[in-house]
């Protein structure tokens, strides 16, 4: 009876609102992981953007697992532990992604083999994440909000994508500055 009510009742705006900071998260950290080092690896590394198009199109292959990772969730009792579980899986991943942008400086097929795994591991952890996330908005959310909760998920996760890139870009710009005046400096 008290979970008949509680759904058609659906949660509130503010958890609304909460369950759109972590679409904002996702979104943020997806966007560091396929421009930024997108970008390192073409511009700084002179790397064939194959490699850095490759990697990418192989997070989003990785994510055809959705079904599953939606499948498991509705079977379990908790889909914030899903959240959060593919939350770290996201952010290992990317932190792998960077070493390897990091390593692919110097020659060898070690750094292209973490890349692969990481870049994996950022298209299971947005698959296991964003699939239980919406799910639960889904099935929490009363009938009534469910177009406005989608829309303030949708609208979160692109500010997230915007402001990493509004942040990470002008650092990108203050360290080319300073890396061009140090440049003209020793002239």
């Amino acid at each position: 009876m008290t979970m008949t009510i509680q759904n058609a009742k659906g949660i509130g705006w503010l958890s609304i609102i909460r369950l759109g900071t972590v679409q904002a998260a996702i979104g943020a950290i997806v966007m560091l992981a396929t421009s930024l080092l997108n970008r390192v690896m073409v511009v700084e590394y002179s790397i064939a953007a194959a490699v850095p198009a490759g990697l990418v199109a192989w997070h989003y292959g990785v994510q055809l697992s959705r079904p599953i990772w939606g499948h498991n969730s509705d079977r379990s009792a908790h889909r914030s532990s899903w959240i959060l579980g593919g939350m770290g899986v996201l952010a290992l991943g990317t932190l792998l992604s960077v070493d390897a942008t990091i390593m692919m400086a110097s020659k060898g097929i070690f750094p292209v083999v973490l890349a692969i795994v990481g870049f994996s591991m950022i298209g299971l952890g947005v698959g296991m994440s964003g699939t239980a996330l919406l799910a639960l908005l889904a099935s929490r959310v009363s009938i009534d909000r469910k177009p406005a909760a989608a829309a303030i998920s949708w609208t979160m996760m692109v500010a997230g994508i915007v402001v990493a890139a509004g942040v990470s870009g002008s650092h990108g710009r203050a360290r080319c500055r300073a890396h061009a005046a140090a440049r003209t400096q020793y002239r």
